[in-house]
C-alpha cells in the first residue's frame, strides 16, 4: 500500500510542484496589489515627465468630523512676550475638526499645528503667526492665484498653490524653479523623499502681526478656508 502511494507522489511530483508555485505566485500578486491599492488611496502619485514637469493625483482624504486628539497646551505669556507676539490670536481648537496638536517656533514666529486624524496621509492644517510691520507683510503675500475676501474688518488673500515637498540633496529641475519663480508652487525641503501636494492659505494682517492659515493635501476653497479662520478668531483665547 505504501509502495503504492510512494508511486502516487512520485508521478505526480511535478505536477504539485507546480501547483504550489501557482499558490504562491497568487499570495504574492494579492499582496502587492494590496499595497498598490493603499498607496493610491493615501499617497500622491508622482511623475516627471523628460522636460521635468512635475504632476499628481490623488483622491480626497477623509478626515474625522471630530478631532480624534487631545488638544495640546498653547505657548505661554513668556513665550510669546519674546516674540514680540503679544495679544496673537491662538486657540486650541479650530472648530470642532481640528484640535492643536503642537506648537514650534519658526523663523522669528510661531506654527501651530492642528490636526484631525491620529495617522494623516500628508493632511495638515497650519496656523502661522509673525510680528512683522504692514510693508513686511504686503511684500510676503502671493501674486497669482489669489482672491482677495474679507472677515469682518479684517482684508483677507487666498492662495492656492502646489507645495513641492522634497529632501535636503535634492536635485531641482529647471522647470519646477520656474514654476516656484511664477508663484504657482513652494518648494519646501526636510522631507524623506518628494511629494506634490495642494496648498491652500489664507493671510491676513492685524495689530502688528501677519498670519497664514494653512491646509496641506487638501481642496479648500476660499469659503472653507474663511470658515476656519472665523472658528480661530472667534474662538482666540
Amino acid at each position: 500500500m505504501n509502495k503504492d502511494i510512494d508511486k502516487i507522489i512520485k508521478k505526480n511530483k511535478n505536477v504539485i510542484v507546480l501547483i504550489a508555485l501557482l499558490v504562491v505566485i497568487l499570495v504574492c500578486a494579492l499582496i502587492i496589489s494590496a499595497f498598490k491599492q493603499d498607496r493610491t488611496d493615501h499617497s500622491s502619485i508622482i511623475s516627471e515627465d523628460s522636460q521635468g514637469s512635475v504632476t499628481y493625483q490623488r483622491e480626497e482624504p477623509k478626515e474625522a468630523e471630530v478631532s480624534e486628539i487631545e488638544a495640546g497646551e498653547l505657548p505661554s505669556a513668556e513665550e510669546l512676550g519674546a516674540l514680540g507676539l503679544n495679544g496673537v490670536i491662538q486657540s486650541k481648537s479650530i472648530t470642532e475638526q481640528f484640535n492643536l496638536s503642537r506648537y514650534d517656533e519658526m523663523d522669528g514666529g510661531i506654527r501651530y499645528s492642528y490636526l484631525a486624524n491620529k495617522v494623516t496621509s500628508g493632511e495638515r492644517l497650519y496656523v502661522y503667526a509673525k510680528a512683522m510691520s504692514e510693508e513686511e507683510y504686503d511684500a510676503m503675500l502671493p501674486t497669482v492665484n489669489i482672491k482677495t475676501g474679507s472677515i469682518g474688518d479684517i482684508d483677507t488673500v487666498y492662495n492656492d498653490r502646489g507645495l513641492y515637498y522634497t529632501s535636503e540633496d535634492a536635485e531641482i529641475s529647471e522647470s519646477t524653479k520656474r514654476s516656484e519663480e511664477e508663484g504657482n508652487i513652494v518648494i519646501r525641503y526636510g522631507n524623506s523623499t518628494t511629494e506634490i501636494l495642494t496648498m491652500q492659505q489664507l493671510m491676513w494682517y492685524k495689530d502688528g502681526i501677519g498670519y497664514t492659515l494653512e491646509s496641506i493635501n487638501r481642496q479648500y476653497t476660499i469659503e472653507d478656508m474663511t470658515r476656519l479662520a472665523e472658528a480661530l478668531i472667534d474662538s482666540a483665547e
